[in-house]
């Protein structure tokens, strides 16, 4: 690759920004942190809630604000025998629920789901594969937090992204694959004391 001035401008600009990027991901994971040591709902206290709601695939968990007034849990749900996909949100500070929307997984007779996610959601099934089970289990094993999972599926292998905080370990990213439970880490950042 030639280099050209525009070129090592861009590059330059890209390696200056990335440690900015990393202390925001650590600043807001440390927020996150504070609002879920300062609150009363959990992925456990959550659990059943959601399971009232849907007995589907979860696909996501986010920690994030609401309506930039409250730090909040927002689940995705896709449920493929009840052919709905759902959208909850609850509030972390007392687990109230906070917005519920619900769309069909299929418009006009085509399904809304590609064949990448409904591949990643049959193996969730077939595995009979509990995320939030398997959140409780890392909380407790690496005394943090969830700030976020997410179901991926990449070269062939279907798997969660979790992203953990805790005050002693920092942040930490693990992949989970859904066939075995297997958990490998990806990232640990350490946070400055």
């Amino acid at each position: 690759m030639k280099l050209t001035l525009p070129t090592i401008g861009l590059l330059s600009a890209v390696l200056i920004t990335m440690p900015i990027a990393h202390a925001n991901d650590q600043q807001d994971a440390a927020i996150g942190l504070m609002a879920l040591n300062s609150g009363s709902a959990t992925i456990t206290t959550l659990a059943p809630q959601v399971r009232t709601v849907s007995t589907g695939v979860i696909t996501e968990i986010e920690l994030d604000d609401y309506k930039d007034t409250q730090i909040a849990y927002k689940f995705k749900v896709i449920d493929t025998k009840a052919g709905k996909k759902f959208k909850l949100t609850y509030a972390i500070n007392d687990g109230s629920l906070l917005r519920e929307k619900s769309e069909n997984l299929s418009t006009l007779g085509f399904s809304d789901l590609d064949r990448e996610d409904r591949n990643a959601i049959e193996q969730v099934e077939k595995a009979q594969f509990d995320i939030v089970k398997k959140l409780i289990e890392l909380e407790t094993k690496y005394s943090a937090k969830t700030l976020e999972a997410e179901l991926e599926s990449k070269k062939g292998v279907v798997f969660y992204e979790v992203e953990l905080a805790s005050t002693e370990r920092g942040m930490q990213k693990l992949l989970i694959n859904v066939a075995t439970g297997e958990e490998i880490p990806v990232m640990h950042r350490q946070s400055h004391k």
